[in-house]
């Protein structure tokens, strides 16, 4: 159980170095986003977006865990459609491939053929992240079958204050209510048979951030 923790923590740092990476680039970031239509939106907001970024950190997630977990592959979720349709209206199903080239590859469809973007954002989706060498992880102990298990992603929570950015709030008693720190990477496992949580993951990819790069 310990190494499965540690490779949630893992991957949701990755999921941190591409929301951050995304976010890095003012005109990149303007191509990834746009607003969720029918079954999609969500009925309490007038204007409900999903973000590029939403649905790469959710298909590498998948990707990743699947790897290093293939009997739960059928058994990992998340918020997002990855469905995502490029401005000639072209519908295009976002996933890592086995490669970066090819990865890059379908996010130059996704982008209308920026493939200078793509290509960065394909090498963030492959980099190796180093998972957590923790003394206190390392003696975790949980009687719990990973069998038994099934994950869900929400791979950007807060999505409106990662699209608005502000990076120059400020904490009401150390509790951040608006910009960029309120964004956060959500992975929770739970009983496939109950549903109960069992374990999660809370990743804040701007909690220290620097306000003149927003980084």
């Amino acid at each position: 159980m310990a190494q499965f923790v540690k490779s949630l923590i893992g991957v949701s740092n990755k999921a941190a170095n591409l929301a951050r990476a995304i976010r890095s680039e003012h005109a990149l970031f303007e191509l990834l986003v746009q607003e969720k239509t029918g079954d999609a939106k969500n009925k309490r907001f007038v204007q409900d977006f999903k973000t590029l970024g939403d649905v790469l950190i959710q298909e590498m997630v998948k990707h990743d865990l699947s790897a290093k977990f293939p009997e739960m592959k059928d058994h990992i979720f998340g918020e997002e459609s990855n469905e995502f349709t490029n401005k000639l209206g072209e519908s295009i199903t976002v996933a890592v491939q086995s490669t970066v080239t090819d990865t890059s590859k379908l996010l130059s469809r996704v982008l209308d053929g920026n493939d200078e973007a793509a290509e960065i954002l394909a090498k963030v989706l492959h980099q190796d992240v180093e998972e957590p060498q923790d003394e206190t992880l390392s003696k975790l102990s949980l009687e719990v079958d990973i069998n038994s298990l099934a994950i869900w992603i929400d791979p950007i929570d807060s999505t409106a204050e990662y699209i608005k950015g502000i990076s120059d709030s400020k904490p009401d008693d150390g509790i951040y209510t608006v910009g960029l720190q309120c964004a956060t990477v959500l992975i929770g496992a739970y009983d496939r048979q109950s549903g109960k949580s069992v374990i999660g993951v809370v990743n804040q990819p701007f909690l220290h951030l620097n306000t003149s790069t927003s980084k």
